[in-house]
């Protein structure tokens, strides 16, 4: 699997309304895990209000397989781009 950052603008006020929604309650992001497969499946998300962004973390076989599942499970949120990453965590350079 590869790891790939999705890219979305989302006006700010409706990503405000997006992270105050109770996980158990967001339906849309809710059919969108469940939409998940072994070809893509979705890790994170990150919401940047000042921006009007938000940075999925997927990994997946290819974007393709990510852009799939999500033109068939959520409608109104574009993908801006897709690309293939790699996560550099500051943990593994702490002193010991």
């Amino acid at each position: 699997m590869v790891k790939f950052i999705v890219v979305h603008s989302v006006p700010q006020k409706a990503l405000e309304k997006l992270v105050e929604i109770p996980p158990d309650e967001n339906k849309m992001i809710i059919n969108l895990r469940k939409a998940c497969n072994y070809d893509a499946y979705w890790i994170r998300t990150w919401a940047v209000l000042d921006h009007e962004k938000l940075y999925c973390e997927w990994n997946a076989k290819d974007a393709e397989s990510i852009r799939k599942i999500w033109d068939e499970n959520v409608k109104g949120i574009g993908i801006d781009s897709i690309a293939e990453m790699q996560i550099v965590d500051g943990e593994e350079y702490r002193e010991k």
